[in-house]
């Protein structure tokens, strides 16, 4: 084995026609085999990479095959510390958008068509100290994007993600993210959705939509793109900012829309969608749990009290409020009212 050169290997191999994966496992096993120590052992870039997506999958499993010598696994202590030598930071990163350029020069038309998903979260304050760059972590970071505030030394408690979603094949993959001091602002939010629209297309995508659910900042945002939902000026799209002849139109996340209904009517108790017809009442919801809660048999079986008595973590499951305006609900509400 040791006689054995990288070259002769290599071109054995592109000969046979093996897979790329299969290749560099062969390349691996050939670089162990010429160690004594395996302390000693180098690892492949990418071979690294797919050794840190296995462990993520299943570590059970890579810990059978690296202590049964089935296949030359890197230690779990080896992986974290390559982790560790990678620079993670806030904003857009530039090598992301040149590895999605060469992806996407491998897909069709139709398959680089996506929309951009945006959505803030609250954080936990917490400051810690990078001991590799003895910088701290848990402050505003924003990268090094000039179109936002400068990085302050107040605590992060927001972050922005913007994320890829391709309407053409099962393709997921976070652009950017921010950390902020409170929530990122609708004029600030609208010149990183232009960027992120630049970027992306840029890279060889194709922006059909943004979508995001209806806060404040959102709604700011949506403002300044100039759209509109009034019934005499109504407006969901804006200009492709890098494609004149193309639109980009704005949606407001589903879910979230369905949550806010459910918040609405449990806070208010009524909601009066038409001026000429009677509110929709809480109480016809809340009287068919009342009802079903004697009986043996119910035509809504997944309500539970915690549909009704609603609290800051029963208020953000979308699964609540589907099930308060599922068609089951409707028939339930239509057959005890006729059966009265």
């Amino acid at each position: 084995m040791k006689d054995i050169s990288d070259t002769n290997i290599q071109k054995v191999l592109e000969e046979a026609n093996i897979p790329k994966v299969q290749i560099d496992l062969i390349h691996e096993i050939f670089k162990a085999s010429k160690v004594k120590n395996p302390k000693n052992r180098r690892y492949s870039e990418n071979w690294m990479l797919l050794c840190l997506l296995f462990q993520i999958r299943s570590p059970s499993g890579y810990l059978f095959l690296r202590n049964q010598n089935i296949l030359p696994l890197p230690c779990v202590n080896t992986i974290r510390k390559y982790l560790l030598s990678i620079k993670i930071g806030c904003g857009f990163d530039s090598n992301l958008f040149k590895l999605l350029k060469k992806k996407f020069l491998k897909k069709t038309e139709f398959e680089r068509k996506g929309v951009i998903l945006i959505d803030e979260m609250f954080l936990r304050e917490s400051l810690n100290v990078n001991t590799q760059t003895l910088t701290y972590s848990g402050l505003e970071d924003f990268g090094d994007e000039s179109l936002l505030k400068k990085n302050s030394n107040l605590k992060a408690n927001h972050a922005l993600v913007m994320m890829w979603q391709s309407l053409g094949e099962n393709m997921v993959q976070p652009i950017a993210v921010f950390a902020s001091h409170g929530p990122i602002k609708g004029a600030e939010l609208s010149k990183l959705i232009v960027k992120a629209i630049l970027l992306m297309e840029d890279a060889g995508g194709k922006v059909l939509g943004i979508t995001s659910d209806g806060a404040s900042t959102n709604r700011t945002m949506w403002n300044m793109l100039g759209i509109s939902a009034k019934k005499d000026n109504f407006k969901n799209y804006f200009i492709n900012p890098f494609d004149q002849d193309r639109k980009v139109f704005i949606f407001s996340d589903a879910p979230h829309l369905l949550k806010t209904v459910r918040n609405r009517l449990y806070t208010k108790k009524e909601l009066k969608i038409d001026s000429t017809k009677p509110p929709i009442s809480w109480k016809f919801y809340t009287n068919v749990f009342s009802i079903e809660g004697n009986s043996l048999t119910k035509v809504c079986p997944k309500l539970t009290p915690q549909h009704f008595e609603l609290t800051n973590l029963s208020k953000m499951k979308v699964k609540y409020a589907a099930h308060i305006f599922s068609r089951s609900m409707a028939i339930a509400i239509n057959f005890y009212k006729q059966k009265k």
